[in-house]
């Protein structure tokens, strides 16, 4: 027997009171928090990766692969981030968690619309 669990929607009441940046939409790709930073701050503000770097007192190699995509928000980045930017470092770290999310339902369903798996008992 198998049973379909669906993505979170709006329609889901077990989802209240998830902030509305971190539901993952049915459909939509969401944005690397690295592809994030590069196009709402660093584009827009003139911010050079390597200046980035410094402001955070990090590698540029670092800001260079989040930036890719190559590497992910760490706790440590987050707070990093939280403090240049002014924004609270849970925003960066459930980024980094819609996109970790995102990336594990497409590989384990091939799809972006639902989880299908096996029932279990007791599990």
């Amino acid at each position: 027997m198998t049973r379909k669990v669906s993505l979170p929607g709006p329609d889901r009441p077990w989802q209240q009171g998830v902030p509305a940046f971190l539901r993952l939409r049915p459909g939509r790709r969401p944005l690397h928090p690295g592809l994030f930073l590069e196009s709402r701050f660093l584009v827009p503000l003139g911010i050079t990766q390597d200046a980035l770097a410094k402001a955070l007192g990090i590698s540029r190699r670092r800001v260079n692969e989040l930036v890719r995509g190559k590497r992910a928000v760490t706790p440590d980045t987050a707070v990093r981030l939280a403090l240049l930017f002014q924004l609270e470092p849970a925003f960066w770290l459930g980024l980094q968690l819609q996109w970790d999310l995102y990336r594990e339902c497409r590989a384990v369903t091939g799809s972006q619309g639902s989880v299908t798996g096996a029932a279990t008992s007791g599990g």
